[in-house]
């Protein structure tokens, strides 16, 4: 500037002074603007998949953070590739909201596109779902660098819109065909099935000091620093996995896998009982700052055998994980964005349970024994009928979903009525 005109060097000066005040005002106004923190409205809302077979509920909250990043998935995968699958994603956002908003629109996409093409590639009638989900990752992360048309390759690596903002991906897709939970994940977002009230985790987390995470970060040309109670990489991000910060995956002479920071993920693949006695979940680390993945499963479990909807059940967990405020400072950990899904996975055929009750002798409250083979299949519609406590004559004549024997009475099965999905009420069937 020294070497500059003196009108120049006066329009410079006014334009950092205007700079600099444009900086203090948008300071102050955001100050008095700002909702309260914490935020404890919780966004939530219960749905089905497969013919009402599959209930789940999803719920977010801002909480302590300015603003909410997290964002989520709940799908059914194109048929036509997958026969009988859905996927459930936790996105959870940081540096923005922009790459969990982008992906989670993006990913279905992306596992069905790589699935058409190893269908053409195989020429089979149907795509590995694990192998889909693997490979889709990666692919949407190379699409977020890529951007409109590839044009986020000719911006200078400061100047890419998702250089410094990237997020989690904990993936669960469900193949109901072979029951079985695939999960695939990159950070620090986890999965987990809760089964009779214990924890089952699907995923692990993604930290710079994890030795195998430690190795590739160094060898990329990086480092492992503790700052506060958090190691980063290059003192900077918590995470040694996540789609978007691409000034972590700088290096031109190394692959994408070998990168600082990595997109591609860690998967698992676990057999599913489903009904009653079973639940899958998907969080961000936000549930999991206060609580322990069995503390989240406690939560849970106790709630749902009271028969609470599944939507009430999220946002009571969310509310469960957030820090307490004392004249509006935390006390305790849990000041993070938080988001859950939870999804009551579906039970097998049961007529064989059923036909060991008929073995057994068991009759129901008209002296008839239960047949050993009855019309009903897990995801059935069924009317309820024939109840005659005062409670029971309320249910009468309501269509529900059949979910299985009951845990506590062979005779009674367990019934998701339609007026209150993720509800689970014991009425007994009658058959015509």
């Amino acid at each position: 500037m020294g070497m500059t005109h003196a009108s120049i060097r006066s329009y410079g000066i006014y334009a950092g002074m205007a700079c600099v005040g444009l900086y203090i005002v948008r300071s102050i106004v955001s100050s008095v603007m700002m909702s309260p923190v914490p935020d404890t409205n919780v966004t939530a809302e219960a749905g089905t998949l497969r013919g009402m077979s599959v209930a789940f509920a999803t719920a977010a909250m801002r909480g302590w953070r300015p603003h909410m990043e997290d964002a989520h998935l709940v799908a059914m995968l194109d048929a036509s590739v997958f026969p009988d699958a859905a996927v459930f994603a936790v996105l959870d956002g940081h540096g923005g909201a922009d790459v969990s908003a982008v992906a989670s629109k993006l990913l279905a996409r992306e596992m069905v596109a790589i699935g058409r093409a190893q269908m053409r590639e195989k020429k089979a009638t149907g795509a590995s779902l694990e192998e889909c989900l693997e490979k889709a990752l990666p692919r949407l992360d190379a699409r977020l660098r890529a951007g409109f048309f590839g044009l986020g390759h000719l911006l200078p690596g400061p100047l890419h819109p998702f250089c410094t903002v990237g997020s989690t991906a904990c993936v669960a897709a469900v193949d109901f065909a072979t029951r079985e939970v695939i999960v695939a994940n990159v950070g620090d977002s986890r999965a987990m099935l809760v089964k009779n009230g214990k924890c089952q985790a699907l995923s692990e987390d993604h930290k710079p000091e994890n030795p195998i995470e430690t190795k590739r970060i160094q060898n990329a040309g990086g480092r492992v620093v503790k700052i506060g109670p958090c190691y980063r990489v290059d003192g900077n991000l918590n995470l040694s996995r996540a789609l978007g910060d691409f000034h972590l995956k700088a290096n031109a002479g190394l692959p994408a896998e070998k990168q600082k920071v990595s997109a591609f993920p860690d998967m698992t693949r676990t057999p599913f009982v489903g009904g009653p006695q079973e639940l899958l979940l998907i969080g961000c680390d936000g549930l999991f700052e206060k609580c322990s993945n069995q503390d989240v499963a406690d939560i849970v479990w106790s709630r749902l055998k009271r028969g609470m909807a599944l939507k009430q059940i999220a946002k009571e967990l969310l509310l469960a994980c957030c820090a307490r405020e004392v004249r509006g400072h935390p006390m305790e950990m849990g000041t993070d964005n938080e988001s859950v899904i939870l999804v009551k996975l579906p039970a097998a055929k049961f007529a064989s349970s059923c036909a060991d009750a008929s073995e057994e002798g068991l009759e129901n409250e008209k002296g008839t024994a239960v047949p050993s083979t009855l019309p009903f299949s897990d995801g059935d519609s069924v009317e309820v009928h024939g109840l005659e406590s005062e409670a029971g004559r309320a249910l009468n004549g309501q269509i529900g979903i059949m979910e299985g024997p009951s845990d506590s009475n062979n005779e009674r099965f367990n019934v998701r009525l339609s007026g209150g999905v993720g509800e689970v009420v014991n009425a007994e069937k009658r058959l015509q």
